[in-house]
């Protein structure tokens, strides 16, 4: 185009402004779409995601909405009530350290195993083996 005709060409519909067009061999988007942000994968994130999400679970004959945290403690607790010593000790220490720790007195000592217990398991020697587990427990302390 000439400059003469460029001052009398009209702008309006379907007839954008000479500069604003696009320019030959130009991209329209010459940077391109962004790539995604690339998240580090946080294993605790992820743990907690998961344990918060609820699930409907019978109970009782009832339908309850839980989250897997809540099913995963009420199966330990039912695993320690059913003589397992590993949930049992597990248990006992989760509820040594997060029931109440303002009104614990830390020179109490919490009796881990009972006597009936110790005497079925222990036999004839159950208060040495007794004195002996509650020794050891004095000192991890």
């Amino acid at each position: 185009m000439s400059s003469d005709s460029r001052s009398t060409y009209e702008v309006g519909y379907g007839r954008p402004p000479v500069a604003t067009r696009f320019h030959k061999g130009r991209s329209g988007n010459p940077s391109g779409r962004p790539k995604r942000a690339f998240k580090p994968l946080d294993p605790g994130i992820v743990l907690q995601t998961i344990d918060n999400e609820e699930i409907v679970v019978t109970d009782n004959g009832k339908r309850k909405r839980m989250t897997k945290a809540e099913i995963n403690f009420r199966q330990l607790f039912a695993k320690a009530t059913r003589s397992d010593l590993k949930a049992a000790r597990l248990i006992t220490n989760m509820a040594i350290k997060y029931f109440a720790p303002e009104d614990r007195d830390d020179d109490q000592v919490t009796e881990i195993i009972g006597q009936t217990e110790a005497a079925q398991r222990f036999a004839p020697k159950w208060p040495e083996q007794i004195a002996k587990l509650n020794d050891a427990l004095r000192n991890r302390k």
